[in-house]
């Protein structure tokens, strides 16, 4: 008799359960990269993206995929400006901060109801974290730090919107959350009352194309939205963020002949 014909149905629906809780973590981990107990260690030093691909199989995209995340955004290849993504983003109440290892994560809850709708597909905003410097790049400069906002839609696919930060004197919309980040590994920490909205700049100009998740297991299939236009980040928070984490952010990959499309602000 097989193990699987000799399982309790307790025990079955709680190995179902199992597999679900662990898709959804993988969803709800989109690019940050959240340590999972179990899964092959990385970084962005001795074990950082050239090495990705050696450290487990599971992770043989992030060398051998063609879709790859990050890119340099120097040459759109067509230009749609009524072609942007529609932004439906409201206050949340609270905001869950964890510092996993790799950056600071903050989990949004679903029912908050912020989502971006991407081509008739609507995409709950999940979570949002952040790498330093930026992972994009636009004409051959990178920013102070990126912004990730990653959205899930009810298949399962992942979209991420994408904010370049520029370093500046003031505090920002973003320094209520980056001065609450918890400074140790697993630690977490609530703030209250956050906007979404007042992380991203006016015009809301943007590069789209398909990518793949930032961090292993690189995977493929992620609709990419880069806003053109930076917004602000303090110097303060920068410095504060850079002490937690020196840099995490994979270098630009090959973008194999993807089109990458600009569209207008809105």
């Amino acid at each position: 008799m097989s193990v699987l014909g000799s399982a309790s149905p307790v025990r079955s629906v709680v190995n179902r359960r199992s597999a679900l809780v662990a898709l959804a973590l993988l969803a709800v981990a989109g690019c940050g990269g959240s340590v999972v107990a179990g899964e092959p260690h990385w970084d962005y030093d001795a074990e950082g993206p050239d090495h990705w691909a050696d450290l487990d199989r599971g992770y043989a995209t992030c060398r051998a995929g063609h879709a790859q995340s990050p890119i340099a955004l120097d040459s759109p290849t067509e230009i749609h400006p009524t072609d942007h993504i529609e932004v439906d983003y409201r206050p949340v109440s609270a905001v869950t901060l964890l510092n996993n290892g790799h950056t600071i994560q903050a989990s949004v809850p679903a029912e908050s109801g912020n989502a971006i709708v991407v081509d008739g597909t609507r995409f709950t905003l999940t979570q949002f974290h952040f790498h330093l410097p930026s992972e994009h790049t636009v004409d051959g400069d990178e920013a102070a730090m990126e912004l990730h906002l990653v959205h899930t839609a009810p298949s399962g696919r992942l979209a991420v919107l994408a904010v370049l930060l520029r370093a500046a004197d003031d505090p920002t919309p973003l320094s209520r959350v980056l001065a609450a980040s918890p400074a140790h590994p697993g630690r977490t920490e609530a703030v209250a009352a956050v906007d979404p909205r007042e992380f991203l700049p006016v015009d809301l100009a943007q590069f789209r194309y398909q990518g793949s998740l930032t961090t292993p297991p690189c995977t493929e299939g992620v609709e990419w939205t880069v806003l053109r236009h930076s917004t602000a980040v303090s110097v303060t928070d920068i410095d504060n963020y850079r002490a937690m984490f020196p840099h995490s952010n994979r270098p630009t990959q090959p973008r194999y002949g993807r089109p990458v499309v600009l569209a207008g602000g809105n």
